[in-house]
């Protein structure tokens, strides 16, 4: 670069800064007069005060590093070149002219998709097109330039190389300046599509989760609050990880839940999750074991649900007819007749929807046949009196007066008191399905089922559930009461979706029914067999029918050339294709034997300082169990290594060491990683769940793998060995 073209853009950069200053100034000034401007309408007063705190964080967190980007763009039909420069926020002055352009404004697609020369974009207004003379990338550190390169593509290794390899904590914060073609094409989806993601280890699925969000909530802000969105998490302590990245991208407010806390809140019950471990546990040892808990999340056992909630829908009004103080008012065959005249299925798709019209219906009907309902009743009235004694007479008059005044009010009272107890609830529902599971589907080929049967109820009475029964709950609740306070949502967001099943995805659309779904997941990481889908495309025909793009992400950005292509050996082996790893290359993989436990903890504690030496942040040492993890945790403790056990009931990790399982690990990632035993008698070669276990624990590392292994490593890594 020269030396005066790098001045004028050091200058630049004061001007922008100096610029930032300025409105900032504005701002709090703006903040000072809002209470005396608006002094009788409080409400004005927290809204603009809120609005322009906001703005003023955003740009304090940004003023260091206001942008990231530049394009010069010369519009068809104008003579002016446009000066643009992209950041994480768009900044206007107090003449609503642009200082800096937020990455997601439609302009900046030009940055991630569009090389120099002939150029467009798609506007509000239509397409733009025109000529892209300069796109310029900036490397700006505390206010200060370092360094800045003409590109005409994104997509460039050695330009990615500085931001792969920094620390785990700073990743998700650099992507908005590095994102790949591929993945801006998915987080640039219209909110109305629906769209599934197949993304390798490593190759930002996660982040673009978060940034399609950010993308949706700034394009969208006018009809859409950032209320209206949702983020489902695979664990707590993976939603609590990701939970600082969106406000950090400008997003407030967006709710963020695990499946679980999603069911709970909805069913309006404090369930709680039976931990999995001894499930996972079991399926690697027998997958056939949980053919049970596989038919849960089944379009089957959907299926199954729909047999039994037809039959609740034929006899939710009970034999009996509604009588005041013994006068039959309204028959059985009435109430029934006019229940099962609503057929309506749009309007009233669910068992409470066609109890509240059934009394509607009767309610009018009470209105109009008064006179006709008073007159049988009196007549029923004048046959008991004249059996009566005179004391039982002034008894009988009260009550006909009674009845009297409660069909004059249309006999709220009475039809509150009738129709009150039908809709049951949730659990108690669920528990008459699963007693009678029999009468509706043919489980008999499903293993040792009377007695899982028998343990899921005694559970469900605890209000203790499955990850397997999370879809029948929600479904069962859509379909008997409805789902009107989630009609809000409109966009939902999951993360790690290859452990969801069939009818996981199923029930999700039909609870939240007016929204659009971004999918993202692994079919090489669902180690969750007994509960994950096998293939994306079942997804697409049973929820989503034609509206639903699927997209793949095939390349890995997380962590080294090297490191990608030792953990490759595994998906080869299982015949599932191998991530491309991006051009960045660090430490080969280094694999370390052991002959007992003394010296597996020996060489664990060598490995993690010389990790801490090297300044690593977050490292962990990844085992295949919980009880491995626990037991290698109190020995490091035991020799002064201070470290966290990372376990299922934690919501957060805030760097340092940590013992953390496979499957706990999935979706994180590390600065460095020791595996601990990636023996053949750890990780079966033959089993295809031991092998995705395996690969999640290779993936995770950002910059150094030491894999640890007694007598036999697992046979696709045998060939690593061989190289060593």
């Amino acid at each position: 670069m020269e030396k005066d073209d790098f001045q004028k853009e050091e200058e630049n950069l004061k001007q922008i800064i100096k610029k930032y200053n300025e409105i900032m100034e504005y701002y709090d000034l703006r903040i000072e007069a809002i209470p005396k401007i608006y002094k009788n309408n409080p409400i004005m007063i927290e809204n603009f005060i809120e609005m322009y705190s906001q703005k003023l964080r955003l740009m304090e967190k940004s003023i260091k590093k206001p942008y990231f980007a530049r394009l010069d763009f010369a519009r068809d039909g104008e003579e002016k070149v446009e000066q643009l420069y992209i950041g994480k926020v768009g900044v206007m002055d107090e003449e609503n002219n642009s200082i800096t352009v937020d990455w997601r404004a439609p302009i900046s697609s030009m940055y991630y998709d569009s090389n120099l020369g002939r150029a467009s974009y798609q506007a509000p207004e239509g397409i733009c097109t025109g000529e892209l003379l300069v796109k310029r990338q900036y490397d700006i550190e505390n206010g200060k330039l370092n360094s800045y390169q003409d590109v005409d593509t994104v997509s460039n290794d050695e330009i990615l190389k500085p931001y792969l390899g920094t620390n785990a904590d700073n990743r998700l914060k650099n992507i908005v300046s590095t994102i790949q073609t591929e993945q801006n094409e998915i987080i640039r989806q219209p909110l109305s599509q629906n769209v599934i993601i197949q993304g390798v280890a490593g190759s930002g699925k996660t982040t673009v989760a978060l940034h399609r969000i950010a993308y949706l909530v700034y394009n969208n802000r006018d009809t859409i609050k950032p209320e209206q969105y949702l983020v489902i998490g695979p664990n707590k302590f993976f939603v609590s990880y990701i939970s600082g990245v969106l406000p950090d991208l400008d997003v407030n407010n967006v709710k963020q839940l695990t499946y679980e806390e999603l069911c709970a809140e909805f069913i309006g019950e404090d369930i709680k999750l039976i931990n999995e471990d001894k499930k996972l546990i079991l399926s690697i040892s027998d997958e056939k074991l949980l053919d049970y808990e596989k038919f849960k999340v089944s379009m089957e056992y959907k299926e199954a649900l729909d047999k039994f909630i037809t039959e609740i829908d034929k006899n939710v009004i009970s034999n009996n007819s509604i009588e005041i103080k013994g006068y039959k008012v309204i028959s059985n065959t009435l109430i029934k007749e006019t229940y099962n005249s609503i057929n309506n299925v749009n309007i009233y798709d669910t068992i409470e929807k066609k109890v509240e019209r059934t009394k509607l219906l009767l309610t009018k009907y009470v209105e109009d046949n008064y006179d006709d309902i008073m007159a049988q009743i009196k007549t029923q009235y004048q046959e008991n009196i004249s059996l009566l004694s005179k004391e039982a007479k002034e008894s009988e008059i009260s009550k006909l007066n009674f009845i009297e005044k409660e069909l004059k009010n249309s006999c709220k009272m009475s039809f509150k008191k009738y129709f009150g107890s039908i809709i049951p609830n949730i659990l108690n529902v669920y528990i008459k399905f699963l007693t009678n599971i029999k009468n509706y589907t043919d489980i008999k080929i499903y293993h040792n089922v009377e007695e899982k049967v028998k343990e899921n109820i005694k559970n469900i009475k605890n209000k203790k559930v499955e990850f397997e029964d999370l879809s029948a709950l929600i479904y069962l609740k859509c379909k008997i009461i409805g789902v009107d306070s989630y009609k809000k949502y409109r966009q939902v967001a999951i993360d790690e979706a290859q452990d969801f099943g069939d009818f996981s995805f199923y029930a999700l659309k039909v609870l939240l029914k007016d929204a659009t779904f971004s999918i993202f997941g692994d079919l090489a990481q669902s180690i969750y067999q007994y509960r994950g889908i096998e293939d994306w495309k079942k997804v697409i025909n049973d929820t989503f029918s034609e509206n639903c793009k699927m997209k793949y992400l095939l390349k890995s950005y997380r962590t080294t050339t090297e490191i990608m292509n030792s953990a490759n050996n595994i998906t080869r082996y299982i015949n599932l294709n191998p991530a491309q790893p991006v051009i960045r290359h660090g430490k080969t993989v280094t694999y370390i034997p052991y002959k007992n436990n003394q010296e597996q903890i020996d060489t664990i504690s060598e490995i993690v300082k010389e990790y801490e030496q090297k300044g690593y942040i977050s490292i962990a040492v990844i085992c295949k169990d919980e009880k491995e993890a626990t037991s290698i945790n109190n020995e490091l403790n035991n020799r002064n290594i201070k470290l966290n056990n990372i376990t299922n009931s934690d919501t957060q990790y805030n760097g340092g060491i940590c013992t953390i399982t496979s499957y706990l690990a999935k979706g994180l990632e590390f600065d460095g990683v020791v595996i601990a035993d990636a023996s053949e008698k750890e990780y079966d070669s033959d089993k295809d769940i031991d092998m995705k276990l395996l690969y999640v624990a290779m993936t995770r590392p950002l910059h150094e793998l030491r894999v640890l292994y007694k007598d036999a490593i697992v046979k696709p890594l045998q060939v690593e060995i061989l190289k060593n």
